[in-house]
């Protein structure tokens, strides 16, 4: 006697099935949603997009009352159209990867995309903060092994100083793939005072890896990263390669 039983998801509750399709990432409800005109059509409800798009982008979530994320909806919210945050979503999702190319074309335009001045990986790491990148695109788009390791490093220090705590940097770094990624940092640093004389710079170099940086074990290359040229730092550098053959001294030093 043959006892197997047919079974389609599509004969449960829907609100059940909306239940299960809140534990899917985007990219495995996007897949789903192919499947069928069915799956299309509930894969693209407004209960499964709007706390994706809150969770990823919370910053842009609390808009006020001028229909910044749904301009062509009316005030009533009953004429909201039905699948709007999937629209936003996507639309927010093309917005930021094209604002992320931005900053990575800013740090691979300098020669060879070898090495960075602190004005200029600061300066990208402050562009990220205007543009308000989340940290999800951080992860999607700088987050990349086939990346310079410069631009890692900058959406590095960006999730540090403006969105995660360190543990869920390494996390994210360690799924992409880049956390053992090497840099060289560079820094020169103002002669101190002894017996009336101030001695010469001491220029420091070292080669670290992302995640020392991130937990902990670098943490005097994080300060320095993090603050730049200040006080007794007269200049830093990041680099791909090995800097202790290139000279830094106070002559070389740009004028910021």
């Amino acid at each position: 006697m043959n006892c197997s039983i047919r079974f389609s998801c599509s004969a449960l509750p829907p609100d059940i099935i909306l239940k299960i399709g809140s534990y899917l990432e985007v990219t495995d409800l996007c897949a789903l949603s192919s499947c069928s005109r069915f799956w299309r059509e509930l894969c693209g409800s407004d209960i499964l997009w709007e706390p994706l798009f809150k969770e990823r982008w919370p910053v842009l979530s609390t808009f006020d009352g001028d229909n910044t994320l749904f301009p062509d909806a009316q005030t009533d919210e009953t004429s909201q159209v039905e699948g709007e945050w999937r629209r936003v979503y996507v639309m927010q999702h093309m917005e930021m990867a094209s604002r992320a190319s931005e900053v990575i074309a800013f740090v691979t335009e300098w020669p060879a995309a070898l090495s960075l001045e602190a004005s200029e990986y600061l300066h990208a790491v402050e562009t990220m903060s205007s543009m308000r990148l989340g940290f999800q695109d951080v992860e999607l788009f700088l987050f990349k092994p086939n990346l310079s390791v410069l631009l890692n490093l900058v959406g590095l220090i960006y999730c540090i100083k403006h969105l995660k705590p360190r543990e869920q940097v390494l996390e994210a770094m360690r799924r992409c793939g880049v956390s053992e990624q090497l840099v060289w940092v560079k820094w020169l640093t103002l002669g101190r005072w002894s017996r009336g004389r101030r001695m010469r710079d001491e220029t420091v170099s070292r080669q670290v890896s992302l995640a020392d940086v991130v937990t902990g074990k670098e943490e005097t290359v994080l300060r320095v990263l993090q603050r730049g040229v200040v006080h007794e730092v007269l200049r830093v550098c990041i680099s791909t390669v090995d800097l202790v053959c290139t000279p830094c001294t106070s002559s070389t030093i740009r004028n910021y």
